[in-house]
């Protein structure tokens, strides 16, 4: 199984960083209660980043991949973001591609004028590499034959 742990203890606090000296906010990893449950109790789940006051929260996506798969956990973060009583939402993108695809077909089903969408441009080359060779690892593990997948364009 591809080792995402790079992705998430190295990559993710870099652009939860970047974000933080861009936007001029702390922001720390940290749970916030998103809603109720069906049976009344809170239901929390953990963003990439909170700031202090927790009224602000930011969720990053790693993902260089434009399929489907990827584009529907973006859209579930997103669902996510939009649920949580936020006055600031913030998806940070590694991929302008990955941006606009995602914005492309999920703008008018999600109401993404609420959520700030940003590409973090401050990835150092080595970085870059390794992500690239965790998610070579992760395609060849779901049987991926290297097909060149383009950004779609808009919803009909």
């Amino acid at each position: 199984m591809a080792n995402t742990h790079y992705l998430k203890q190295v990559v993710e606090p870099h652009v939860v960083g970047w974000l933080s000296r861009r936007a001029g906010i702390l922001f720390h990893p940290a749970l916030l209660a998103v809603g109720p449950r069906a049976d009344g109790t809170e239901a929390h789940f953990a963003f990439d980043g909170v700031s202090a006051d927790q009224r602000a929260a930011v969720l990053v996506s790693t993902s260089l991949t434009v399929k489907s798969g990827g584009t529907r956990k973006l859209h579930v973060d997103a669902s996510i973001l939009l649920q949580t009583p936020l006055d600031r939402r913030v998806m940070v993108f590694i991929s302008e591609d990955v941006r606009r695809h995602f914005a492309n077909t999920c703008d008018g089903l999600l109401p993404l004028s609420r959520i700030e969408m940003l590409v973090c441009d401050d990835l150092p080359d080595e970085m870059r590499r390794q992500i690239a060779l965790i998610q070579a690892e992760a395609k060849a593990e779901v049987g991926d034959r290297g097909r060149i997948r383009k950004p779609g364009g808009r919803r009909r």
